[in-house]
């Protein structure tokens, strides 16, 4: 297994953690589940991106933004990163080639929108797959007493348990207490593995 420093500075080039990274990576490659809040910018997505090198499986990323998983997964596959998504943009054959690469764990990263899991298929689909991380990027969209509120959101946690995903990441750059505390219950993450930075 791969050393995380060594994982940050070679494959990510960075130096050090950012405040609160290394706490919640700590905490997804010891099988727990965990929860960020930083600030936009406060660098979330390497939080998934490195445990998803290290982990045995699939890290599957649940966004509601197209633009920003097309970034992502450009910014991963200029550092060497098999990482790709599915969303209604796909043609069919890239739909089938995105499958193909799951089934044969070459790929380590999926994007997918939270409609996704409105798809019977894909949910059974993954059932099939060791989901070892099911990341929830703007995971504040899943409380009712949120500002964001989706209902698609709120079916999420149900389908990272009926997939066996060994563990839960949600992340949010913003969110109240009580927000916070929904968001770990109904993830069920500990709320000592739950992660705040200003």
């Amino acid at each position: 297994m791969q050393d995380v420093q060594q994982l940050l500075q070679q494959t990510f080039k960075l130096q050090t953690f950012r405040p609160g990274q290394q706490a919640v990576i700590d905490a997804l490659l010891a099988g727990r589940s965990a929860l960020a809040v930083f600030p936009t910018g406060g660098g979330k997505s390497l939080c998934y991106q490195l445990p998803a090198l290290m982990l045995d499986g699939l890290t599957l990323v649940v966004s509601p933004l197209i633009a920003l998983m097309k970034d992502q997964i450009d910014a991963l596959r200029r550092r060497g990163i098999e990482a790709a998504r599915l969303d209604s943009t796909l043609s069919l054959d890239e739909y089938r080639s995105v499958m193909d690469r799951i089934r044969s764990g070459q790929l380590r990263l999926l994007y997918v929108a939270p409609e996704r899991f409105n798809n019977e298929r894909f949910r059974d689909f993954l059932q099939s797959q060791r989901i070892a991380l099911f990341a929830v990027d703007e995971a504040h969209c899943i409380s009712e007493w949120g500002h964001n509120f989706r209902p698609d959101y709120l079916k999420l946690a149900e389908f990272a348990r009926a997939a066996g995903a060994e563990r839960i990441f949600a992340l949010t750059a913003t969110a109240t207490p009580k927000v916070l505390e929904e968001v770990c219950r109904l993830f069920g993450i500990d709320p000592s593995c739950a992660v705040q930075t200003e």
